[in-house]
């Protein structure tokens, strides 16, 4: 748990047993013999890499996906054991820290099957990787059946490296149903190459929304991502509920005449005699100033709306109709207060944007915690 600080109160509560609750829903959903590898990369969508890894393998996760190297390498030295598989691509130097950390990572060119070959050799111990087949999201991937083959026979020469995984990604699991299905046709071509290979891979291709189309898409494994911080996909996975909660206290609050106006820009001008909540936070914190004049914070159980453009480190609310409200009041910017409830994806649609850029955009200036 990350120490709140003394001098300024707001704070980014994430909950690990939301967390806990929403990945047993989506168990629940596959049946016990598909396993699960929870992504949990950037910094699990801004809820805390470590304290979410743990929480998710006592769950009954088999394994965590990460971007990076790098995050893969702060699970190892914080002593998680569990298969690690990196979605993305990395350097040499990458390739070889995977080796030497006992992490898988994603492999789609001869190139990076040959560095773990010879780190393998070079440190005695064996290299795992998943290899990646591109089916149309043209990210990164070995693309088709002649880029497949080369792969698989470079592979003869590499009998250090073990082939983990097969692995693809869908472009619009949630929207284009017959994209999907092209995508699957080619994923199942690839798995059938491998196969005849002599290599028997986990085979996984769905994430979140590629989950909720049902049990021909989810093969060996699963990758729940964003499910389980409770966005986006809500209507989805009835029962999941965000996890974060981005609070904060007060510094003013004051009464302006009609005609007075608030913030850079004068963008608002009061029409009656108004109350004025002063938020010690702005877009210098990832609070969107696009937000500005759009989004309510939550007083009392009840709505206030934000008035004004949100500043650099601060922003406005009118509390008019909140005469309850006072100083020591919790002020909630995202997360639930009484029965009420202000979403990452209210906030990004409000935004024009996505619920990932609103969970992963507070920085440090935010105390960051984690509950339960």
């Amino acid at each position: 748990m990350t120490r709140m600080s003394a001098f300024r109160p707001t704070v980014l509560t994430s909950s690990m047993r939301v967390i806990a609750e929403n990945f047993r829903i989506v168990r629940e959903r596959c049946g016990g013999d598909v396993l699960q590898i929870a992504v949990i990369k950037a910094d699990a969508y801004g809820h805390g890499m470590l304290p979410v890894a743990r929480r998710l393998l006592a769950a009954g996760a088999w394994g965590l996906a990460v971007a990076t190297v790098d995050e893969a390498v702060s699970l190892r030295e914080a002593d998680v054991g569990a298969p690690v598989l990196i979605l993305g691509g990395t350097t040499d130097e990458g390739l070889r820290e995977a080796v030497a950390r006992g992490v898988s990572p994603a492999v789609y060119d001869a190139h990076m099957l040959r560095v773990l070959q010879r780190e393998a050799a070079r440190l005695g111990i064996p290299a795992r990787a998943h290899l990646k087949v591109d089916t149309g999201m043209s990210r990164i991937g070995a693309r088709g059946p002649a880029e497949i083959s080369a792969l698989l026979d470079a592979w003869k020469a590499c009998p250090g490296v073990a082939m983990e995984g097969l692995f693809t990604h869908f472009a619009q699991a949630d929207t284009d149903p017959e994209f999907t299905a092209l995508q699957k046709a080619r994923f199942d071509e690839a798995a059938a190459l491998v196969r005849r290979a002599g290599h028997a891979p986990l085979l996984h291709a769905a994430a979140s929304t590629g989950i909720a189309l049902g049990p021909d898409y989810w093969y060996d494994a699963v990758r729940p991502g964003i499910v389980l911080y409770g966005a986006e996909v809500n209507d989805l996975f009835p029962g999941i509920r965000p996890a974060q909660t981005l609070s904060t206290r007060p510094v003013r609050i004051a009464w302006i005449d009609p005609g007075d106006s608030v913030g850079y820009g004068r963008t608002f001008r009061a029409e009656r005699r108004t109350r004025v909540m002063t938020l010690p936070i702005g877009y210098g914190d990832g609070y969107m100033r696009c937000l500005s004049g759009r989004a309510d914070v939550l007083v009392c159980g009840r709505r206030a709306p934000l008035i004004g453009r949100v500043c650099m480190d601060q922003m406005m609310a009118d509390v008019t109709d909140l005469p309850e409200a006072g100083m020591d009041s919790e002020v909630v910017l995202m997360g639930a207060q009484g029965s009420e409830r202000i979403t990452p994806d209210e906030l990004a649609r409000l935004a024009g944007t996505i619920p990932y850029e609103i969970m992963l955009g507070f920085g440090t200036r935010v105390t960051k915690r984690e509950i339960d």
